[in-house]
């Protein structure tokens, strides 16, 4: 079983933001996963967004993006690809869905890149359904 630990960035000034800068501009996860410049500021400093560091025996191996509306979560989480294969990102989906944030949601919607295989299988794995196709994303629910 993974030890994993989660660490609320509340700054937009994070030690930590070149490498995640470094991690979202590599060309395997900018093909699913974009940020834009004001990003961490955003994430910072925005009511109902919460981005979490992942670690893994105090070494990060990912992130958590979730924002909630209402008893709906949104979310993106990305696990860094050299940690990725290794039941990281079941583990980071099962703590989400078991509410270690305390957010109280009834639901969590997703949003998946039609071709980002692993992510598909990932989260049908952890009880997501398939609700819909626009264009290249397809949107996943997990009902509480």
């Amino acid at each position: 079983m993974h030890n994993l630990t989660y660490t609320r960035m509340l700054l937009e000034d994070d030690k930590d933001i070149p490498q995640l800068v470094k991690v979202f501009t590599l060309p395997e996860v900018a093909q699913y996963l974009s940020i834009a410049d004001n990003y961490f500021h955003y994430v910072t400093n925005s009511e109902n967004v919460y981005f979490f560091k992942v670690y893994e025996n105090s070494r990060m191996i990912g992130s958590i993006h979730i924002e909630k509306h209402g008893a709906v979560l949104y979310m993106d989480i990305l696990v860094f690809p050299e940690y990725q294969k290794r039941g990281l990102g079941t583990c980071i989906i099962k703590d989400i869905q078991h509410d270690i944030f305390g957010l109280s949601y009834e639901k969590i919607e997703v949003s998946i890149d039609e071709r980002n295989t692993a992510s598909l299988r990932l989260f049908k794995n952890a009880g997501f359904i398939c609700t819909s196709k626009n264009d290249e994303l397809i949107d996943f629910v997990y009902q509480r």
